[in-house]
């Protein structure tokens, strides 16, 4: 192996090393941080459609999976209680019941 090589294998190892301490800092070990949920499965909650959606989606749902965030802001897979709508909605668009 030439110095050069040597060199450009030792940088690759020091990122790959910091690569991984980065990781179990943020938790998880894939490079995501832990993300807390508001809402606990089979909660009652009440969701409220943003201005694109479909107003007749308002009212009460309980959540069926917490799901990994998007943006910042965390998911939810929500059934309605009224039918058998079921929904991925975020976390800023629900509230208690």
């Amino acid at each position: 192996m030439t110095p050069k090589n040597k060199a450009t294998g030792i940088y690759v190892d020091a990122i790959l090393s910091r690569r991984g301490a980065l990781m179990a800092q943020r938790g998880r070990g894939r490079g995501r941080p832990v993300a807390t949920h508001k809402f606990a499965v089979g909660a009652a909650v009440f969701y409220s459609p943003g201005i694109f959606e479909s107003a007749s989606a308002k009212g009460v749902y309980r959540v069926v999976s917490l799901l990994p965030s998007e943006g910042g802001d965390n998911q939810y897979r929500v059934k309605s209680d009224t039918g058998a709508h079921e929904r991925v909605v975020c976390e800023s668009q629900l509230s208690l019941r």
